[in-house]
This record gives structure tokens, sequence and C-alpha cells, in this order.
């Protein structure tokens, strides 16, 4: 038995060229239900693939399951080091194989799905030898995550990390193409926001969820960027703009966000509901203005704030379901309304905030948040579709 592997970081290291071609002739998706157990074959199987041909399978289950792929190769290559024909794996499911680890020869493999996608694809550039493979493909519930980060404008911030808020979400207008608020992902289908921000919509055509992104100017600097629509806003009913009382809202999603390293939910603090925060240090993170008035960031920026007591708070209006947060030179701004308060547990990140308002960015009084333990019960009303992740 004869068999290679190895991990492409950037480029495809073999003599295997990738041309635009390949898959043209063969290129298939499947959906999967919860519960599917099924066999993937090579085009032909058990005779062989033909020589010189290629096919991708893009394969999906449900949001919230895994794909577990057991394979057996019995590919040809006429020499040891493996030349001619490769099976990829991507278990982030991207569709080009650049980037995706890649086997030869025979033997079997075993890969499991990071989350509900896994792309599995054959290339073959041997004129005269072919062979075979078959995956056996088991659907499996996900274990409950939420709150991850690729890495361990905001006043006085500096730049965040490429995906390293992967909940973070700019609430996008589509006809100017800018970001006016944001939000964090807490589900498949829903984004937290302020409500002040859902009051500005004129309707849920003018507004989309930018997930996964960090200059959203450029479109090149992550591939986990994605643009959602939004089919329904829920802003909290008694929210009460002189007072910012109930600044709190959810988007619904037309679609379910595709879950991956750069995009995921939020914790919510389920775990935290008589916590205070006070003394803790919080992130902020959004693509606001850099100063009062100033110019908006189309990069992603990020400060950290300390929470303080509500009894030395000296911002108006401030009650139990509200949050104050200072730090000399560092805020937030125009424009990072509705993003959250990211507190950073041992492993996770948690929504205990979403940001409302503030006299000035960065100015000599607190800002304030919505209190997120005082509504959880509120998102629970309002989202009873949805299972969430109390890590």
């Amino acid at each position: 038995m004869r068999w290679l592997c190895a991990v492409v970081l950037a480029t495809l290291a073999h003599s295997v060229p990738v041309r635009a071609e390949w898959f043209d002739s063969c290129d298939r998706q499947f959906q999967l239900t919860s519960v599917a157990d099924v066999t993937l074959n090579s085009p032909f199987y058990p005779s062989n693939y033909p020589a010189g041909s290629s096919c991708r399978f893009v394969v999906r289950a449900p949001p919230g399951y895994t794909i577990q792929a057991t394979c057996t190769l019995n590919m040809a290559n006429p020499t040891v080091a493996c030349t001619t024909d490769f099976l990829y794996v991507s278990t982030e499911g991207f569709a080009s194989p650049v980037g995706s680890e890649f086997f030869c020869g025979k033997g079997q493999i075993a890969r499991k799905s990071l989350f509900n996608k896994l792309t599995i694809s054959y290339i073959s550039s041997s004129s005269t030898n072919s062979g075979s493979f078959t995956c056996r493909l088991v659907v499996q519930p996900q274990e409950c995550d939420c709150g991850w980060s690729r890495t361990a404008k905001i006043v006085g911030g500096s730049v965040a990390g490429v995906n390293e808020y992967t909940a973070m979400v700019g609430l996008l207008d589509p006809l100017t193409v800018n970001v006016f608020c944001s939000g964090a992902i807490i589900s498949s289908r829903y984004v937290l926001t302020a409500a002040h921000c859902a009051r500005t919509i004129p309707s849920v055509s003018r507004v989309q969820a930018l997930v996964g992104d960090h200059d959203y100017r450029s479109g090149l600097d992550t591939p986990y960027s994605a643009i959602y629509n939004i089919e329904q806003i829920i802003s909290h009913e008694y929210y009460n703009e002189q007072t910012r009382n109930n600044d709190i809202a959810l988007l619904k999603t037309s679609t379910e966000m595709d879950f991956n390293r750069g995009v995921g939910p939020i914790c919510l603090p389920f775990t935290y509901s008589t916590y205070s925060f006070g003394g803790l240090s919080v992130d902020i993170a959004g693509w606001g203005t850099t100063s009062f008035g100033g110019p908006m960031s189309t990069i992603l920026r990020k400060t950290t704030l300390n929470v303080l007591q509500n009894a030395n708070c000296t911002a108006p209006y401030v009650n139990d379901q509200k949050i104050c947060t200072f730090a000399v030179g560092r805020d937030s701004c125009q424009y990072d309304s509705g993003g959250a308060l990211f507190l950073r547990g041992s492993q996770r990140m948690y929504s205990i905030g979403i940001i409302s308002y503030g006299s000035a960015c960065a100015a000599s009084t607190p800002s304030v948040a919505t209190r997120v333990t005082a509504y959880l019960s509120w998102i629970r009303q309002n989202t009873p579709e949805v299972s969430y992740c109390a890590k």
C-alpha cells in the first residue's frame, strides 16, 4: 500500500495544474438530511473514472450538523511520488482544491467537516491511467459551540485581526454600500442589534447583514465574507427613543448563514445572568467613525473598555437594564451602534451588551450599552425555533 497525504497552504504543491475547465463537466452538489448515511462514488464506480477527468462534489448537511467522510482510494499514479491523480478534501467546504488536503495512491482516509459543508474532488492529469474511490458520508449532530475566534472605526483603537470577531455583523445599506450600524450573530438566522439602528431602516430591502468581512471596500482579505438579505426586523415593543430603554432588536436573515472559521454565533451569557460585570474589560469592534464627526473606517477596528458599576456611572438614563463602559481616549463612535460588548472567556467570547449611546466619542463621560442578560427571555421568546448554546 502506498499513498501520500499533504496539506496545501497557498498553492498546489505538486505538478497538477488547476485549470478553469476542471469540473466543468462534473460538478455536483448534494443536500443531505440530518440522518443521512450515504455513499459517494467516483464516476463509473466500481469501474475506473476516465483518465484525464475531474469531478467535484460539494456536500451540505443541515445547520448544526457535521459530515463524517470515510474514503477508500484506489487511484492510479505511475510513480511512487504520485504525480497524476489526486483526491482533494476541504473540511471547510471550499469549492477550490487550493488550500485543501490532498491524497493519492491506495488506502483509506477519514475526515470530518468543521461545520455542515464538505467538498470532495479529484483531478486526473493522466492520459492513460485511471482509478476509483468510494466515500461513506454520515451526518452527525454537531456539538454545541459558539464564541470562537480565529485569533486570540473604534476611537483610540487598533485594526482587528482578520475574522477575530466571528460574530461581527455590519448592517449594510445596499443603496449606499455603507455600514451604518453593527450587530452580532446569535444563531444561523438571527442577528442581535440595537432598536435605534432598526428604527433607521425604512424597509427590509434597505438592510443586509455583512458577515465574515474585514475591509468591506476590498472584499479580498477574507474568504469568509458573505452578505445576507433580511426578511424580518423585530424591535423591542417598549423601546424608548429618548431614554434608550429597551434598545434591543433582532434581524432575521432570509436564509441560513453559513458557519465556518470566520463566521459563527457569539455566546449569549446564560451562565452570567446575575453578574454585574463591573471591573471587567470588554472588547468592542466596528466600522464606525474614528473621531466624532470624522471619516468612517472601512477596516474593522477594535478597542478595549472597562465596565463600570452602575452606581459609579455618570451617564444619563442608566438603570439595571444597561451597562456603562469607559476608558480614557477609547470609545465606540458614530455608526458603531448595535455592536456587541465582547467579554472574553478562557476559550469563548460572550455578548454582554449592545452598544447604545454616549455623549460623544471618547468624551469624559461613560458610554452606555443595553445589558443582554436583562433580555435573554425576550430573545428566546422572539426566536422560539432556536436552540441556543449555553456554554
